[in-house]
């Protein structure tokens, strides 16, 4: 069904602007806001199919049928004004398509794969930037399981969707609310948990991580959760020069990600 929108208060646009603003109306509903057709076509790639769909007059006439095919048969299509689009759009350069999505938030409920194995644990993660850049690099090394914690930003959020540029669709990080129940269950099935630290850790450079591993990330200001560090297997730290005393937490787990692969190499 498409139809010409030419208010903003639309009651489609409304509930948009609603998910994109609120975590617990997006686990509420089950439901997200995804903007851009980067996004929106590996959301449609992973087998989600829209309920609604907003484009521009143009967007429908040149580019809808290449970025959906058939996947949005049963879709509503609401074709907006360029000025409604920009009123509704994340970005300062709208990209002229934007859905929302049913989605299944799923929690890990302790329940960890056998097989699983580079695993990573956010905890208590709060940038929204950071989330979606460690779930995008962990995509990309190949990790098999991300969890994250109750504590974290959301990686559903409209920026932190924005940084993972699609990968957080591949990989669904899962929530997990007692991440230290997750720690010694994978203790238990034989992973190594190596924990990042700021300081006074070992060379992360001297860790065997051809063994199954479980990397930990914390908070970019405190760190990891006290109860977690200790009952983790060892602590490891990435040496700096001058007079940094620290890097960016996604810039960190990128590190260490790829030593992983490096080391399995």
């Amino acid at each position: 069904m498409t139809i010409e929108i030419k208010s903003r208060e639309n009651p489609h646009i409304k509930e948009f602007l609603k998910l994109k603003k609120s975590k617990s109306y997006r686990y509420r509903s089950c439901q997200i806001a995804v903007e851009g057709p980067n996004l929106v076509g590996e959301a449609v790639k992973a087998g989600l199919i829209p309920r609604v769909v907003f484009v521009t007059e143009n967007y429908l006439k040149y580019d809808y049928e290449k970025l959906f095919g058939d996947n949005s048969v049963d879709s509503r299509i609401l074709i907006l004004t360029e000025a409604i689009f920009s009123y509704i759009a994340e970005t300062d350069t709208p990209q002229t398509v934007a859905a929302i999505f049913p989605f299944n938030f799923s929690e890990s409920a302790g329940k960890v794969d056998d097989t699983a194995d580079p695993v990573l644990i956010l905890d208590h993660l709060q940038d929204p930037g950071n989330m979606g850049t460690i779930v995008r690099t962990a995509a990309a090394a190949g990790v098999a399981r991300v969890f994250y914690s109750r504590g974290c930003t959301d990686p559903y959020s409209p920026k932190a969707l924005r940084a993972t540029a699609g990968a957080v669709f591949r990989i669904l990080p899962l929530l997990e609310k007692n991440p230290s129940d997750l720690v010694l269950k994978l203790k238990k099935r034989g992973l190594q948990i190596v924990a990042a630290t700021a300081d006074s850790g070992e060379d992360y450079r001297s860790v065997d991580y051809t063994r199954p591993t479980a990397l930990i990330v914390g908070n970019e200001a405190g760190g990891i959760s006290e109860n977690i560090l200790d009952i983790s297997d060892l602590r490891v730290t990435i040496p700096l020069k001058g007079e940094v005393e620290s890097l960016n937490a996604a810039v960190a787990a990128g590190v260490l990600l790829f030593e992983i692969i490096r080391a399995r190499a």
